[in-house]
Formats: structure tokens, sequence, C-alpha cells
């Protein structure tokens, strides 16, 4: 059976959090919940017990500037947990760019070579930084959550091992489905970046949804069996 789920996924975003659990449980979608800072993470583990939901430890780039006394919180958390995200770099705005750099680096220098952290990537008009900061060197396993960049800065990313979370959105557009077949089979995940997109969609139809679309292009991916490697045992 190929199971449903989702590797990035805003529970505490939800206009109704308690239906949203609710349907995860009921089509079984194991299901990536990323936080956008630490004490959001902190307060939602203790209010979780699902064995759909991995809630991942984030800090959003954008809010690095605004939430930095909440640094000293994320070093905290980070050694206990496995997942990680919503991290990285958006340089939409760059004027605390160098804050944003200097808060990822030392993420990863923290995380590069424990081998048991998945870390989901933010990399909005910032591919090339997140992919030179991350380097060569890593036993971490990094998925590139929408990815928007070039198909240099893709091939790149395949390269270093990289993984990459599709949504409806990004299936939608000529540049990506350009793109598609350049990225591994096995290196394909799903994502719904919810409720960032699919407004009029339920969760487990919009994945529905995404894994028909990808198998139009690539008929003999087996999006289950990636999201198992990924996660090793703890499915």
């Amino acid at each position: 059976m190929e199971y449903l789920y989702d590797t990035h996924f805003h529970l505490d975003l939800q206009k109704d959090r308690v239906a949203a659990i609710r349907e995860i449980e009921e089509h079984q979608i194991y299901t990536i919940a990323v936080t956008n800072l630490p004490d959001l993470y902190r307060r939602e583990a203790g209010e979780i017990a699902s064995k759909y939901i991995r809630l991942a430890l984030g800090f959003h780039p954008e809010l690095i500037h605004q939430y930095k006394n909440q640094i000293p919180l994320m070093w905290e958390l980070l050694p206990e947990v496995h997942y990680i995200g919503e991290v990285g770099l958006d340089f939409v705005d760059t004027t605390y760019k160098n804050e944003q750099i200097a808060f990822f680096s030392e993420l990863i220098e923290r995380c590069r070579f424990d081998r048991n952290k998945i870390i989901t990537l933010h990399s909005r008009r910032a591919v090339r930084q997140v992919l030179d900061i991350i380097g060569n060197n890593f036993r971490f396993k990094p998925i590139f959550h929408w990815f928007t960049g070039s198909k240099e800065e893709l091939l790149n990313a395949v390269e270093k091992g990289c993984y990459f979370s599709v949504n409806k959105s990004m299936m939608n557009t000529k540049k990506f489905q350009s793109m598609l077949s350049l990225i591994p089979d096995e290196r394909l995940l799903f994502e719904t970046d919810s409720p960032f997109t699919s407004f009029s969609h339920s969760h487990h139809e919009t994945l529905t949804k995404i894994s028909q679309l990808i198998k139009e292009k690539k008929e003999n991916v087996n999006m289950w069996n990636n999201f198992k490697i990924v996660l090793g045992t703890r499915i």
C-alpha cells in the first residue's frame, strides 16, 4: 500500500487545527509539521501527540531579526530533534541578509554531521547561497521546499544529494515542469505548504492530486518509498 504524506505542512497556521489533525489521522497522512519559531515548536510539542505528525523545529528566515531573542532557544532545542524546518534564507528583502546568513550558517554547522537530522529548506531568491552554506560534506538529509531556482542550481543540488518536495503550485508552472525530468525519481517528495497553497481542497485531496500530476510525468516513481528512505526507521 502507498500511503500519503506531507513533508512541509504548517499545522499551527491552519484555520481549524483540530479538523486538520482529524483529517491527518483519518487518512493516515504522515505529516512533517514545520514551525516558524522555536517557541511555537515548544508549544506544539507539548500539545500534539499523533503517530502521523512529526513536528519540526523551525525559525523562518524572515523572522530572525524580529525574534533574535529566540536564537538561544533554537540552539537549546536543536540536539533533541530529528526534524528541522522551516529554515533557510529569503532574499526578497535583503535588509537583514547578513543576519539570516549568520544564523543559517551556524545551524548547518551544528547539524552538519548528524545523520539523524532531516532539514526542510526555504530558499526564496537565495538557492545559490543556501547551497554554498550546505557545501558538499554533510550527513543530514536536506529537502528543498518549493524549489524556484535555476536549472544550474537544481543540478548542483542534485549533485549534492538533496531531495525536493513538490507541491501543486509548482507542478502548474512551466518552469518547474521543464526541470522535473532533471530530478532523479528517488529524490522526489510530496509537500502541500498548506495553508499557503490549495485553499479549496482538503489535505487528502491536494496530496492525491499532486501524486496524479507527478505520475503523469514520471510513471515509475515510488513516492512512498522515497519518503520511507528519508525517514529511515521512524515510520
